[in-house]
């Protein structure tokens, strides 16, 4: 029976699987690394069995080398850990259908937030937070400093602070007096 290979992280070009039934099998993993470097495609396999995880990296596209590994009998793709075999995932070509779902999420966004959201200000907020619990755990070291350095640095900048300053200045004072008469 053909192994089950779980892929638990994928970038392009760059895929690990891991084949857990397999794991400790030295001779399955060297068998394995030298069966799929045959492949068209592969630039590099690196296979770990104390881990059972397989990195690959290559040139093909994902599902011609998934094809050649089930073909050969080193491994087929699946889901989870049952063994049942993934469904063919469709290939993300079409740049409108993914532009469409962005600008969607983008609208939702906006109406959720009434569409003055700043994320400099959540940013903020959030790393001085994680910056505060950070020091109640007594991590005050590096942990606690580092949040707040980076909560220091998501503040507005100072080209944001110069246009506060222009606007309190350019702002009517108090008394009805102008600018110019002060």
């Amino acid at each position: 029976m053909i192994p089950a290979a779980r892929l638990v992280h994928a970038l392009p070009g760059r895929k690990r699987i891991r084949v857990a039934e397999k794991r400790g099998d030295e001779k399955y993993f060297a068998s394995l690394e030298n069966g799929l470097a045959d492949c068209p495609g592969i630039l590099a396999v690196n296979a770990n069995f104390l881990t059972g995880s397989v990195l690959v990296r290559h040139a093909a596209d994902d599902l011609q080398v998934w094809r050649y590994a089930a073909e050969r009998g080193l491994f087929h793709i699946t889901n989870d850990e049952s063994g049942a075999p993934a469904a063919a995932q469709p290939a993300v070509s079409d740049r409108k259908a993914v532009t469409r779902n962005r600008n969607s999420q983008k609208r939702n966004f906006q109406k959720i937030s009434s569409g003055d959201f700043n994320w400099r200000s959540l940013i903020f907020l959030g790393l001085a937070g994680l910056g505060i619990a950070q020091a109640i755990e007594g991590n005050i070291a590096v942990p606690a400093v580092t949040a707040f350095w980076y909560a220091l640095n998501a503040f507005p900048r100072a080209n944001d602070v110069n246009n506060l300053e222009r606007r309190f200045v350019e702002a009517e004072p108090p008394g009805g007096l102008s600018n110019a008469e002060m």
